[in-house]
Parts: structure tokens; C-alpha cells; sequence
């Protein structure tokens, strides 16, 4: 069973979800919709990146202080 877990930095401080999705969109549309409700109403996605070489493992970066990070974990 795949699962994805999120962290993000929000702000410029480092937020870790103990939440678990089922999948890369739900968490992306999560992290999204907090962004709407609580920071920024125009955030979006200027680059993203593979980390560690494991396409599984995905950076999205908005701006210097807003990122978020969805990693798929196999359970």
C-alpha cells in the first residue's frame, strides 16, 4: 500500500504533517488549500525537484519561504 507524507515550509518555518494520503495530489491540494486559507491567496509552483536522486521523493518550490516536500512511502 503507497502512502504519501507531507512537510512543507510555510512562512520560513518548517511544518511537519503527521498525516498520512493516499495520493501526491491529495496532500498537493492540502498543502494548497492551507496556503489559500492562512498565507497567500496567488501561491504557486515555480520549480520542482526531484531530491536524492528518488523520483518519488518531490520538492515544490514557490518562493524562498514557501516549499513543501511530498515523499511516497510504501507501507
Amino acid at each position: 500500500m503507497k502512502k504519501y507524507m507531507l512537510t512543507a515550509i510555510i512562512d520560513g518555518r518548517t511544518k511537519i504533517y503527521n498525516k498520512e494520503f493516499s495520493t501526491r495530489n491529495a496532500a498537493i491540494d492540502y498543502i494548497f488549500n492551507y496556503y489559500h486559507k492562512h498565507i497567500l491567496q496567488n501561491i504557486h509552483v515555480e520549480e520542482e525537484y526531484i531530491v536524492d536522486n528518488d523520483k518519488h521523493n518531490i520538492e515544490y518550490v514557490c518562493d524562498y519561504d514557501n516549499r513543501f516536500k511530498i515523499s511516497r512511502q510504501i507501507a
